[in-house]
């Protein structure tokens, strides 16, 4: 009878453990998802060309809850195509390097997306289905750090997006992302409109 007991505290305990360990391990990635949101903001707003500095209405920034479940390894392929044109708001196209593209599924759609190269990271423009509607019309970006390539492996967080500069101000000029960069799917992770 107490050696029966004795294993229900035991299983109960490590129940308690598991579930614990879960929890903190969920809570760990929102605190790192936090802090690198707020270091955003902060270089965001003390850039130079800052886009948010000048206006008297900025209240924030609005973000969906971290998810994991929206952390991605994709298949990357390298291309080695030299420099590439992409469209701008203000209809004129500049030139950026491609870096290759990248292959991975959500919701069991599966997608191929090109990702550019800028220098110190990889720059992934994209639309999807929350466009317009939860989140800015002209799509949102992701700057990937070079290191989350390992090998064929390209590890896509998109609790990092973020909306491109005209979405806060209208007089900058952004890039429009693809077509090829449409992702038919809901991806509710990373940054919301910033305006209704």
């Amino acid at each position: 009878m107490f050696k029966n007991k004795v294993f229900l505290v035991i299983i109960v305990l490590g129940i308690i453990g598991i579930m614990f360990y879960s929890l903190s391990g969920s809570e760990n990635y929102a605190d790192t998802v936090k802090k690198q949101r707020d270091t955003f903001l902060k270089n965001l707003t003390s850039e130079d060309d800052s886009p948010i500095a000048s206006l008297k209405d900025f209240s924030g920034i609005k973000y969906f809850e971290a998810d994991k479940n929206f952390i991605i390894d994709a298949e990357f392929k390298i291309e080695s195509a030299g420099q590439g044109m992409i469209l701008m708001t203000d209809s004129s196209q500049t030139e950026i390097k491609k870096a290759g593209t990248a292959t991975f599924s959500v919701n069991g759609k599966t997608f191929t997306v090109n990702v550019f190269d800028e220098g110190e990271h990889f720059l992934f423009p994209f639309r999807d289905l929350t466009s317009g509607k939860e989140t800015y019309g002209g799509g949102r970006f992701i700057n990937i750090p070079k290191e989350s390539l390992n090998d064929d492996k390209l590890e896509i967080d998109f609790n990092n997006a973020h909306n491109f500069y005209c979405a806060y101000n209208e007089s900058y000029i952004c890039p429009i992302p693809p077509k090829e960069n449409f992702i038919d799917a809901e991806i509710r992770a990373g940054e919301k409109k910033y305006k209704e």
